[in-house]
């Protein structure tokens, strides 16, 4: 466990190095984005190591380059700090509980997720010999793009950035990459929950804040805010949002879904346990992934590796949400603020692609609309030419910039994406499927949701002579004309709700379209919602997340990215990665949304009479219903860590889940009985074989052992799993003929190195894939059975001979 104490504390440094920067960009946020120092530091420092490799061939991937661009970075935030030490010391000095709650945040999480990893660190299983070969490539690579594992002399051809991420870390560490699998995905759940923490915790303590302001407006009948002091310095400003941050943490990456309780109900008793893998595959030919799931699963893939940074792209949309003054491309401020601020934003939005492409289209889109309601704000809410231009500068800007920032990467990937699709009425979603998924998020977001408008229609008139105070920086009082303001939200309300009652009258006669119908009724409702409480940034913020989630719902019921699933299983990808980001989103809009419940639950004092009694009556049903519903999610943390991990020790003879004081991955192939020889084997490779020399092993089916040695050392094969590979290249193949005959002829390249009785025919289609060594194990004598395999050491050289392996090496 020491490795990962190593990797917490590297990124806490780092995170402390770059406050300057953070405090700087996020100028907006109330805690000036100490909640993000950390992914922000990551994010920029692997920026710095990637682009000069990708760019400038000579240079090594080593810990000595990756130290000296560290060095500089650190040189220049001491310079930073010198203008900015103030901000910082003063955040220190007035929130010191918040901060400690942060740090505790991350550093829980962290050792939560190393301690259950404890029990199971072994990489083997579902697609972990795919993800430990991108890892061990992208570290053992000299110069980048880093090669492609599993398709000797190219280079990966996926979203790998993520996974470099970690291993330009583990690099700087000396750790080996079948540690870094383990301390990098705890670290990585650290860096979520802190920045899931951040996001809920900013939008609390913001409107907090707002609504004392304004409490003084009216107590000193002032006709605008008196903004004194900013409210990082104003003490325990901040410890508010604690409680609704850690809501958020449990919420998102704790709970399980509805499906996880009705699977414990139904496995009780029964003599195989508790099933905690079905409730990620509840539609149809589709996966429903939630992230306690794939965190407890250790799914090293790209949708989980992006996590923490997908929510710092919320973080800083929320940042320019909250900016009070610049139009146009001042928006991102001015002087090396508007560079430090345009930059890091276009880098956050930018690098959700190289890791994880289904990211940017959302949080981009997010990002704009942002840009385009403080735009307006700014604009005295008028609708004007001026205004379109003002809302395309920063935009133009900061899609530009995402692109151009990481443009090696788009020189040499191409995209498997075929286009997109419309979903047949067949494969959408059912309303029964989508309560499984999402009943407790959605019943929280609609509670917020309504709650708003019910408070909303009740409120009480301004006083005499003094009018409704909005939000500083906000350019028109609340006090538009009664029948203007009573026209466009009864309208979209109305329109909103009329969606909703024809989705739930869908389905008695028309299933297919219920999930469509009160998915897009919500978003409506929500964005009306959203103008009505635009006066609090923060509020519509939150309403923002929510209607997002739900638009994401929305369109994968109509549209469909067309993958290489397509024929098969069409909308499978695009279920699984919008619904991913929509349980964030929606757990965020919880989280926070329980301060704005609780805030909505004071309507009783305004009522009279009989109404109150009803309202108290609600408030007991919606919180006996929210019992429930708290009760039924928490099942899923408390029983699957048991059954993912739960074995039989032949040592004790017992069953039960038994730590192994390791987070080496490698180390459950010693007992291993389909492995043997491996260990030793691939530990010798690891320990002795530099750069990225070609390795010829055995081709078989996907989601086996084949192609173990490429995916546990990172040197490149002839060919892996060919399944995995068809679907990284697809358009690779289908752009040029040649490419897809190549691809086609490898696995028989492979049979012909490993039967053909002609040393000279063995070494030259060895030499057209540049392979140096023929890994031979009982893996490789079951495979080529009819082969005498003993027959390359008399052509070879064994530089390699232990229990049932041997490696052979091209003569020089």
């Amino acid at each position: 466990m020491l490795e990962l104490l190593q990797m917490w504390a590297l990124v806490e440094v780092l995170g402390i190095i770059f406050l300057p920067l953070t405090v700087t960009v996020f100028h907006n946020i109330p805690d000036r984005g100490w909640a993000w120092s950390k992914a922000l530091a990551v994010l920029v420092t692997s920026f710095c190591v990637w682009w000069p490799l990708m760019v400038i061939q000579a240079l090594p991937f080593s810990r000595i380059f990756i130290l000296a661009v560290v060095l500089l970075l650190l040189a220049l935030n001491v310079v930073g700090f010198l203008r900015t030490r103030q901000t910082i010391l003063r955040m220190v000095r007035s929130n010191s509980l918040y901060i400690i709650a942060t740090e505790a945040v991350f550093l829980v999480m962290v050792f939560l997720l190393g301690w259950l990893r404890s029990f199971g660190p072994d990489i083997h299983s579902y697609e972990m010999f795919m993800d430990e070969g991108f890892l061990a490539s992208i570290m053992r690579s000299q110069h980048f793009p880093p090669p492609d594992m599993w398709y000797a002399g190219y280079s990966i051809n996926y979203y790998y950035y993520a996974h470099y991420i970690v291993g330009f870390l583990a690099k700087l560490l000396g750790q080996l990459p079948s540690v870094a699998f383990n301390t990098g995905i705890s670290m990585l759940y650290g860096l979520t929950a802190v920045s899931l923490f951040g996001v809920s915790s900013n939008l609390v303590s913001w409107s907090r804040h707002l609504r004392r302001q304004r409490q003084i407006v009216i107590d000193k009948e002032q006709d605008e805010p008196q903004q004194e002091q900013p409210i990082h310095a104003i003490p325990g400003a901040l410890k508010i949002g604690i409680p609704f941050g850690l809501i958020t943490v449990i919420m998102a990456l704790m709970f399980g879904n509805m499906a996880s309780a009705f699977q414990w109900f139904h496995d009780r008793g029964s003599a195989n346990g508790y099933d905690w893998f079905n409730p990620t595959r509840i539609i149809p030919r589709t996966i429903n992934e939630f992230p306690a799931f794939s965190f407890l699963l250790s799914d090293f893939h790209a949708h989980v590796l992006s996590l923490a940074f997908t929510i710092m792209a919320i973080g800083l949309a929320l940042n320019l949400l909250l900016e009070h003054e610049g139009k146009g491309i001042f928006l991102f401020g001015r002087g090396w603020r508007l560079i430090l601020t345009l930059g890091v934003t276009s880098l956050s939005l930018g690098g959700l692609f190289v890791m994880n492409g289904w990211d940017l289209p959302t949080y981009m889109g997010l990002a704009i609309v942002c840009i385009a309601l403080q735009q307006w704000l700014l604009n005295k809410r008028r609708f004007s030419w001026r205004l379109a231009l003002d809302v395309a500068a920063p935009s133009l800007a900061l899609a530009v910039l995402a692109i151009l920032l990481f443009l090696p990467f788009h020189l040499t990937f191409i995209s498997p994406s075929q286009g997109i699709g419309i979903a047949p009425l067949s494969e959408r979603s059912s309303l029964r499927n989508e309560l499984l998924i999402y009943t407790f998020l959605a019943f929280v977001f609609l509670s917020l949701l309504f709650s708003d408008i019910i408070t909303r229609t009740f409120r009480p008139a301004p006083a005499p002579n003094i009018e409704a105070p909005t939000e500083p920086g906000s350019d028109e009082p609340e006090t538009a004309p009664q029948e203007a303001y009573l026209s466009w939200p009864f309208i979209g309300t109305m329109t909103g709700l009329g969606f909703i009652v024809i989705g739930l009258a869908c389905q008695f006669f028309n299933p297919a379209n219920v999930t469509l119908f009160i998915a897009l009724g919500i978003t409506i409702t929500a964005i009306v919602a959203i103008m009505q409480k635009i006066d609090d940034r923060a509020h519509a913020f939150t309403l923002l997340l929510g209607a997002v989630a739900f638009a994401l719902i929305a369109g994968c019921e109509v549209f469909f990215l067309r993958d290489v699933f397509v024929d098969n299983n069409p909308r499978m990808n695009s279920v699984f990665k919008f619904y991913f980001q929509a349980w964030i989103l929606l757990s965020i809009a919880g989280g926070a949304g329980f301060y704005y419940i609780l805030e909505n639950f004071q309507l009783k004092e305004r009522l009279q009479g009989s109404l109150r009694y009803v309202v108290t009556g609600g408030k007991i049903v919606w919180g006996t219903i929210l019992l429930v519903l708290v009760l039924a999610s928490s099942i899923y943390p408390i029983v699957a860590p048991y059954y993912r991990f739960v074995r039989f020790d032949p040592v004790t003879q017992q069953t039960g889940m038994f730590r192994t004081n390791s987070l080496d991955g490698l180390n459950y192939l010693q007992r291993d009985p389909a492995s043997v020889g491996d260990y030793n084997a691939i530990r010798w490779l690891n320990a002795n074989i530099s750069g990225s020399p070609v390795i010829v092993e055995a081709v078989g089916d996907d989601y086996t052992y084949y192609a173990r040695v490429s995916g546990l050392t990172g040197l490149p094969t002839i060919m892996g799993w060919i399944g995995h590979e068809y679907q990284w290249r697809v358009q690779w193949f289908n752009r040029n003929p040649a490419n897809a005959a190549e691809f086609n002829s490898r696995k028989d390249e492979v049979t012909k190195i490993y039967t053909d009785p002609n040393p000279q025919d063995v070494l030259a289609t060895m030499a057209r894939y540049h392979a140096q060594y023929i890994y031979v194990s009982t893996l490789e004598r079951s495979t080529y059975s009819k082969a005498n395999l003993n027959r390359f050491g008399s052509f070879m050289q064994v530089v390699y001979h232990n229990q049932d392996v041997t490696i052979y090496k091209v003569k020089a």
